[in-house]
């Protein structure tokens, strides 16, 4: 070694004026570089928290530092219960890291600066201090809500089972945890995220023990693979049918129940099946029974055959039994089906015939229906049903307001040229509108012009005990809209006739006609009402067979079944 050196010392020696000037020069060089070294700038080869961040100005090593720490997951462990819970991120559960203020600490003094070389390797051997943290305790308690639910529980997962290749695999338990939010929190709080090394905080927590086990569940599926081995054997009638094992498993859905895990028959899928491979062997047509009636009365019934057809939940758990292994075959089993009965029904034209008519059109037809008809002249017939039953009044209330307004403009209290009761129309028009377009905003404000306590008296002047203005809903009955509208047609109503002709008018004017009138065979002084699934119609005809009141109050029908109910009515008159 010494001889390789020989030949450097004898130039070195040879030149050492030269070497001395060179090395002053390069000293005083970085001296100079040193004594006027950016204070902005961190020293070449400086490293922060393992990163590189040599010669960079401080402001942007920090932002580096900062974004570093924000993007690296911290792995959250659930006790030893879960050593991988989740991997969020610090801002995730409210932790933010500030690098601002450490780096901005990095200093290269004076004292260093006059040592040569000393920016080469004064940044590899500073100390750093620790970054600036941080926490938002409302996002941490956001994290644990999400993750761990207001009360910090997890549920445990029960064993269960599921098929796979023709047969019952077990999916194995998961133990859930339980914790205390105060203390998950302050493990959060003391986070310290890194921006080149990784953390892991854990939450204490004790474990929760699911109510299936592993083991439970396998010893189900051990039985159910066995029971099903060769499919599922079901006598059907005199025939042996054989239910495929993949099949019968399919249907199967699983729950804790005893000591571990029990199946139930999904009905549903089972059905899917059956009604294809064992109904089509079982069943009988039920036959009709064939009934005659005049008014409420029968008259003759001739007897239809009964029916049979797969009795569904009996017939599954027989299919349970030998899952369960307590019989060999199962045994479909049968319900009998009624015959279907068809009517045939005669009226009189009498008050008891429509009345018949009335009940059994509401029992064969959608909806409910409150009926009440009388003749004011002729033969007098009159019928109900379901007269007194209370329906919400619909739009039909804009005739108890229609009285109420007549009686206030005949007092005095009102007058038909009084402005601007609603949208700028005066009470004359908006008394019309009322009626004739069922105009809403009119009725509203006539309402609380009057009040519901006098609307109410005045119903009850009128001997309308079923009808009243209540604060949710107005309800009325059948028999009352009859009892109004007799009143007002026979002129026993207490009004004067000109302000009777007034109501009458507006009723012959109304532009909804798909109910009553629709099915009458004269002129209809109407006032129809809906609302909801509500179709109300209550009407005064001019029949050429004498006038008629006739007041249909419907839930979940349709006005072609009240014009329809309404030509019946007409036929037995």
């Amino acid at each position: 070694m010494r001889q390789k050196l020989n030949p450097f010392m004898r130039w070195a020696k040879a030149h050492k004026v030269i070497l001395l000037r060179v090395g002053g020069v390069t000293a005083l060089l970085f001296l100079i570089a040193q004594l006027f070294y950016p204070g902005d700038t961190l020293l070449p080869f400086s490293r922060i928290d393992g990163t590189q961040v040599g010669g960079m100005n401080k402001v942007e090593a920090a932002k580096l530092l900062d974004r570093k720490a924000a993007e690296r997951r911290v792995t959250v462990a659930l006790g030893k219960i879960d050593e991988e819970f989740d991997t969020p991120r610090p801002a995730d559960f409210g932790v933010s890291v500030s690098n601002e203020e450490r780096v901005a600490k990095t200093a290269y003094p004076w004292y260093f600066r006059i040592i040569p070389s000393s920016v080469l390797w004064l940044g590899i051997f500073q100390s750093e201090d620790a970054p600036k943290y941080v926490f938002d305790q409302a996002k941490a308690e956001a994290y644990l809500t999400k993750k761990l639910g207001a009360e910090c529980v997890i549920a445990a997962k029960d064993a269960t089972l599921t098929l796979k290749d023709d047969t019952l695999n077990v999916v194995d338990s998961e133990a859930g945890a339980n914790c205390d939010t105060a203390d998950a929190l302050k493990v959060l709080k003391n986070a310290e995220p890194h921006a080149s090394k990784s953390i892991k905080l854990e939450i204490p927590a004790t474990a929760i023990a699911p109510t299936v086990g592993d083991d439970d569940a396998k010893r189900l599926a051990d039985q159910l693979n066995k029971t099903s081995r060769d499919g599922v054997d079901l006598k059907v009638a005199n025939k042996e049918q054989n239910i495929p094992q993949k099949e019968v498993l399919s249907w199967l859905t699983f729950k804790p129940g005893g000591d571990g895990l029990t199946f139930d028959i999904n009905p549903e899928k089972a059905n899917a099946y059956l009604s294809k491979t064992a109904t089509p062997v079982i069943a009988k047509p039920a036959g009709v029974t064939k009934v005659s009636t005049s008014d409420f009365t029968e008259t003759s019934r001739q007897e239809g055959a009964t029916g049979q057809t797969l009795s569904l939940q009996p017939t599954l758990n027989e299919i349970a039994n030998v899952l369960n292994d307590k019989k060999d075959r199962a045994q479909a089993q049968v319900t009998s089906l009624p015959p279907k009965v068809e009517y045939s029904r005669t009226f009189s034209k009498t008050s008891t015939g429509i009345a018949a008519q009335l009940k059994f059109y509401d029992d064969d037809n959608a909806g409910v229906f409150g009926v009440s008809f009388s003749e004011l002249g002729g033969q007098g017939l009159s019928a109900q049903h379901n007269g007194d039953r209370q329906f919400v009044t619909a739009s039909t209330y804009k005739l108890f307001v229609a009285f109420s307004v007549i009686k206030r403009v005949e007092a005095g209290k009102m007058k038909w040229d009084d402005a601007d009761i609603a949208g700028g129309r005066d009470l004359n028009k908006c008394f019309d509108d009322m009626i004739v377009k069922s105009d809403n905003a009119c009725a509203e404000a006539l309402i609380k012009k009057i009040g519901a306590n006098e609307l109410n008296a005045d119903i009850k002047s009128l001997g309308l005990n079923s009808t009243a203005f209540k604060s949710d809903n107005n309800v009325t009955t059948a028999n009352d809209l009859a009892k109004y509208l007799t009143q007002l047609e026979k002129g026993s109503m207490p009004i004067k006739p000109e302000n009777r002709e007034r109501l009458l008018g507006a009723m012959k004017r109304n532009v909804y006609r798909q109910g009553v009138p629709a099915g009458a065979s004269g002129a209809v002084a109407d006032k129809v009402g809906f609302l909801w699934g509500l179709l109300h119609d209550a009407t005064i005809v001019y029949s050429p067979k004498g006038t008629y009141v006739l007041v249909v109050l419907t839930d979940g029908s349709t006005w072609a079944n009240i014009a329809d109910l309404t030509r019946k009515i007409e036929a037995l008159r």
